[in-house]
């Protein structure tokens, strides 16, 4: 509709206004939060494993690098680029499974094994949370 009236409005005062449009920027590619695609988009067990297998120790945390089994200073988990909630800037809560107490329990295991093995106990490396991870990243995906 404000269209039809400008077009009504140039037509009849003859006058054609410029209009300046901005040139369109290129920005830099934004970093990927972990992709769980092939989970249904669901952050369980099976995603979480498939990013602590990817997970370099070795490499400085980012939104790609980083044990999702993991907690933080406070106790809690974190979602699927590494962000902590009410700690971290841009936390999403994922998409979780429903999950029974027999599953929790299965899994709860499973996670145990994992952070007692020699990958799941490091301390101290670049790929280890620490407070301020977040500092020299640009903005969560």
């Amino acid at each position: 509709m404000l269209a039809a009236a400008t077009g009504a409005l140039i037509a009849s005062t003859g006058y054609m206004a410029s209009v300046a449009r901005p040139a369109v920027q290129v920005r830099a590619a934004a970093a990927q939060m972990a992709d769980i695609s092939a989970f249904d988009d669901i952050w369980g067990y099976d995603a979480k494993k498939a990013v602590f297998d990817s997970w370099d120790p070795e490499k400085a945390r980012d939104y790609d690098n980083f044990n999702p089994f993991e907690r933080n200073d406070e106790g809690a988990v974190c979602d699927t680029n590494g962000c902590f909630p009410g700690q971290s800037r841009g936390y999403k809560s994922p998409n979780r499974p429903n999950v029974d107490f027999g599953t929790m329990n299965e899994e709860k295991a499973k996670v145990e094994a994992i952070m007692t093995s020699a990958k799941g106990s490091t301390t101290g490396k670049p790929g280890n949370w620490i407070r301020a991870w977040q500092d020299n990243l640009g903005s969560p995906p």
